[in-house]
């Protein structure tokens, strides 16, 4: 009995400790409330508002009230970026959080998102999986059409970055826009104390990369329960279970800055981590330790050399995109954006149950945008692998190595000859290929060639010389079309982009006019038609080809790249 008593007791004092809330139906035009936010330094601030009413049905179950926010700091400025998740009370109850906004609007009024719908973010929510793309893509994110808005928006998220060039916030800045996030550069990274107690209206960063570059993501703590943290008000991304550590941060100083008010901050020491990322806020748990990727980074040109040791966020979208910009600004800073030059790129990516990490290397050479070029070969790879396994695999560990050299070692495949018109089966002939470089050196290769004895004569054979660029989307075109190839396991995956040809390379081949099928780039040529009619019952295992090869040569050269690509014809005498 005396152990039921005070468990009782107990179960009182908890729920009294507890917030008090006012749902949405409490709620009544023109009562008077108030919010906490930072507005410098770790301490939150209270200021007065007052609720206008609440906009019914603004989202599948959802809704918005509206509040005129009665501060003169914020009377010129409105909603700063950063304040989303603000606690709002009235009554002295909880009633939600500042989330969204009025794009253009002349008055401080805010979008608050009933507190409700904050507490019920459920964990079961799918993962977010980014758009598949394929490795010919030119970009991580597909282009979105966007438009003015003149009714509530999320407020948006400023994300600051420390320790990348200019050049790399400038080129990355709109696929963070895109995503909902407002980027600026920071004038350092984290600052070492103790950031003391969590408590509502404090300031949190969530920090998606650390260590000699950093980018963390700011929003305000809505409610704490215990070891449960609610903030934003809105997505962080959305999709549901994450990993990413959170820490509490301090205000430098409010920018009123009329197109883009914001805080300036900087964050303090870890305290936990976020675990869901709901339509309606975010959930995190104080004191857990997130599991992030090391990522190291070697640079050298000639005598100069450079580590860089950073720690970045597991997440199908953000992985990429991340190893994209350190690799881009580690090039940009010790390299540059523009004139020529040559860059050798290898790297290695680890994943928790494949024996076999994915390999990634390139070469690339040319007058400007090296960086770009580079990093993007490495994290089109990477989002590539993780998108098309059967269930999104996340990187344990990341190492690239990052060679340049001031000058432009490319090749053009200038010509192409054949040491014979024609030719019968059985005979040899040599094909001659002739590179040039842009300073005017020129090299030729020969290449020998026997007609095999068993083909028909009267046929026509089509020969190539092809860079690695266009033997890729001969040999891989499954992988290099929207929608990418049929789910595989994680360790052929990994195989076969191990078998991409290299950019210091180039293919001889010939072809005849043969039904032939294709598949994770293996060619299966000259097949009897027996085996054919079989393979053409099996959809998207085996791609139809309508040329089966007869020679198929790479030549690699130990400087420089190649591009470029010849087509001739030969007849095969009666």
């Amino acid at each position: 009995m005396r152990r039921l008593f005070f468990g009782f007791i107990a179960g009182v004092l908890s729920v009294a400790a507890q917030q008090a809330t006012m749902p949405v139906s409490g709620l009544r035009p023109d009562m008077n409330g108030v919010a906490r936010t930072v507005f410098r330094g770790q301490n939150a601030e209270e200021f007065p508002l007052r609720i206008l009413g609440v906009m019914q049905n603004s989202g599948p179950g959802q809704n918005i009230i509206l509040a005129r926010l009665l501060t003169e700091r914020l009377e010129h400025t409105g909603v700063m970026q950063g304040m989303s998740g603000s606690p709002v009370y009235v009554e002295g109850k909880l009633v939600g959080a500042i989330a969204f906004a009025f794009p253009f609007a002349k008055e401080p009024i805010a979008g608050i998102r009933p507190i409700g719908e904050m507490l019920a973010v459920q964990a079961a929510s799918p993962k977010l999986r980014a758009e598949a793309i394929h490795l010919g893509s030119s970009s991580l994110f597909s282009s979105r059409v966007q438009t003015e808005s003149t009714g509530p928006a999320n407020v948006l998220t400023p994300i600051s970055f420390a320790g990348m060039t200019p050049s790399a916030l400038e080129y990355f800045a709109p696929q963070w826009r895109q995503m909902g996030f407002a980027p600026q550069q920071s004038a350092g990274g984290s600052r070492a104390g103790i950031p003391g107690k969590l408590q509502p209206g404090d300031m949190i960063s969530v920090q998606l990369i650390r260590g000699d570059m950093s980018a963390g993501a700011d929003g305000t703590v809505t409610h704490v329960d215990g070891n449960q943290v609610y903030a934003f008000g809105h997505r962080f991304l959305g999709g549901g279970e994450v990993e990413f550590p959170f820490a509490k941060a301090e205000v430098i100083t409010p920018l009123a800055n009329v197109n883009m008010p914001f805080k300036i901050s900087q964050s303090l020491s870890p305290m936990g981590t976020i675990l869901f990322d709901g339509d309606a806020a975010v959930r995190g748990e104080l004191g857990r330790t997130a599991k992030l990727a090391p990522l190291r980074i070697r640079f050298r040109n000639g005598s100069q050399q450079q580590e860089y040791k950073l720690e970045m966020v597991r997440h199908a979208l953000l992985s990429p995109l991340l190893l994209q910009m350190a690799l881009f600004s580690t090039l940009d800073h010790h390299f540059r954006s523009a004139g020529s030059g040559t860059v050798d790129l290898k790297g290695t990516v680890r994943f928790a149950g494949v024996k076999k990490p994915l390999e990634i290397s390139g070469r690339y050479a040319g007058d400007n945008n090296l960086p770009i070029a580079a990093s993007l070969g490495a994290a089109i790879p990477l989002a590539f692998f993780q998108q098309h396994v059967e269930d999104t695999l996340l990187p344990e560990a990341l190492d690239f190595e990052i060679d340049t050299q001031t000058s432009r070692e490319q090749w053009v495949i200038e010509t192409v000859s054949l040491s014979r018109r024609t030719a019968k089966p059985g005979d040899q002939l040599t094909i001659r290929t002739q590179l040039s470089s842009p300073n005017g050196a020129e090299r030729v290769f020969e290449h020998p060639f026997t007609i095999p004895s068993w083909l028909p004569a009267g046929e026509t054979l089509t020969i190539t010389v092809s860079d690695s660029f266009t033997t890729n989307l001969l040999d891989f075109r499954s992988f290099y079309q929207p929608g990418g190839p049929v789910s595989r396991s994680s360790e052929d995956l990994a195989e076969t982009l191990a078998k991409l040809h290299p950019a210091n390379a180039y293919y001889v081949r010939a072809f005849r006019s043969s039904p032939g099928f294709q598949t994770a780039g293996r060619e299966l040529s000259n097949l009897p038609p027996s085996i054919a009619a079989v393979l053409q019952k099996s959809p998207g295992s085996y791609l139809p080809t309508y040329q089966s090869r007869v020679l198929d040569q790479e030549t690699r050269l130990k400087e420089g790249i190649v591009s470029g690509s010849k087509t001739l014809t030969l007849e095969i005498e009666k």
